[in-house]
C-alpha cells in the first residue's frame, strides 16, 4: 500500500462519519416524510419545492362543526443517528389565541410543545442539538384543541441533520488498523 492508497482509505473512512444535510433535501426530502392527520382533521403540512421549509396548518372547520381535538403529524423514521436543528415561526388566528393550537415536535410519540399557550401574538424559536437514533420516529405537531375558531400556521426552516460522531473508540481503533495495514505494506515495498 502506498501513501495514496493510504490517504483514500483514510478518506473513505471519515466519509462513513457523513456530512449534515440541510433543509428538507436528499434524505430528508418530501418523499421521505409522512404526513397523517387525526379525527378527520384538515390540517395540513407541505414542504415548500425548493426544500427550504416546512409549513403546518392546525385544523379549523367553518363554519362551527363538532369539537374535534385533531393533531397534524409530518413524520419520518430516522435511519441513522443524527443531531437535529431547526427554528419556527408560528402565528395563530384562532379566537382563543395559541391555546387551541398548540405547535411542537415529538419524538416515538412523546409531544414536547414549544409554542407558548395564552399569547396572541407571533412567536418563533430554535431548537438545536436534539440527539436522535436509527430506528426514532420524529414528528412536527401541530394540534388543534377543538378545530375551530381558527388555524394555527408554523414554518419550520434551518432545519439540518447532523450524522452523530462515532465513538471515539471507534474512530481511533479504525485509523489503527489503517496504519497497521499501511505499515505492513510499507514492510513488504521495503522487502
Amino acid at each position: 500500500m502506498n501513501f495514496r492508497t493510504f490517504a483514500l482509505s483514510a478518506a473513505a473512512l471519515l466519509g462513513m462519519m457523513g456530512s449534515a444535510q440541510a433543509a428538507f433535501t436528499g434524505d430528508y426530502a418530501a418523499g421521505q416524510w409522512a404526513t397523517a392527520v387525526t379525527n378527520g382533521g384538515n390540517g395540513t403540512a407541505a414542504i415548500a419545492t425548493d426544500g427550504s421549509t416546512l409549513t403546518l396548518s392546525s385544523s379549523n372547520y367553518e363554519p362551527f362543526t363538532d369539537l374535534v381535538a385533531s393533531d397534524v403529524l409530518y413524520s419520518i423514521t430516522l435511519q441513522s443517528n443524527v443531531t437535529v436543528s431547526f427554528d419556527w415561526a408560528y402565528s395563530s388566528a384562532d379566537e382563543n389565541g395559541s391555546t387551541g393550537d398548540p405547535f411542537g415536535y415529538s419524538i416515538n410519540g412523546v409531544f414536547t410543545q414549544l409554542s407558548q399557550n395564552d399569547s396572541w401574538d407571533n412567536q418563533s424559536g430554535h431548537v438545536g442539538s436534539l440527539v436522535l437514533h436509527s430506528g426514532d420516529v420524529l414528528s412536527f405537531v401541530a394540534k388543534s384543541t377543538d378545530s375551530i375558531f381558527g388555524a394555527s400556521t408554523t414554518t419550520v426552516s434551518g432545519f439540518t441533520a447532523t450524522p452523530a460522531v462515532p465513538e471515539p473508540e471507534s474512530a481511533v481503533l479504525a485509523l489503527v488498523g489503517l496504519g497497521v495495514i499501511a505499515a505492513r505494506a510499507l514492510r513488504r515495498q521495503a522487502r
